[in-house]
């Protein structure tokens, strides 16, 4: 049977990488993927601030067009998520190298200039300009604490 990291892709850690003249960033080797092409989408996260990008890997993608699909098309708040989320993101695939192209429409208002920071959420990641990251850790740190107290972790 296989190891369940083999199964359900990982995303540890935290890591800054440069961004090229032509808008392109190493992916950390450790989140590749082994085989063939995967297409991850990234989307300007949190809906209202879009302090940076929420990147999600197919499964992860597909659990949440799979949730969307269960509202009625009648429902407005719905269809405004989906119109918001459907401009405000992109496909992102790697090349031979590990490198994703971040288009500019999601860099700008996210912040990110020539550096961005690759930040680990188990199932998915995000990425950061330096700046806005350092700004959040303190923050981030006391609602983790709070939910872990609240999860009974």
């Amino acid at each position: 049977m296989p190891e369940i990291d083999a199964i359900v892709p990982n995303f540890h850690g935290t890591f800054a990488y440069g961004i090229d003249d032509s808008h392109r960033v190493m992916v950390p080797a450790k989140w590749r993927p082994e085989k063939g092409e995967v297409l991850f989408t990234a989307i300007l996260w949190p809906i209202e601030q879009e302090e940076y990008l929420l990147v999600l890997p197919p499964e992860r993608w597909k659990v949440m067009l799979d949730k969307l699909k269960t509202k009625s098309l009648h429902d407005r708040k719905v269809a405004a998520l989906e119109r918001t989320i459907g401009s405000t993101s992109a496909k992102l695939t790697l090349d031979k190298v590990g490198r994703f192209c971040l288009p500019e429409n999601l860099t700008g208002p996210a912040g990110i200039g020539s550096e961005a920071v690759f930040v680990g959420r188990l199932d998915k990641f995000e990425i950061w300009s330096p700046k806005r990251l350092r700004a959040s850790t303190a923050q981030d740190k006391l609602l983790a604490a709070s939910i872990a107290e609240e999860i009974d972790l």
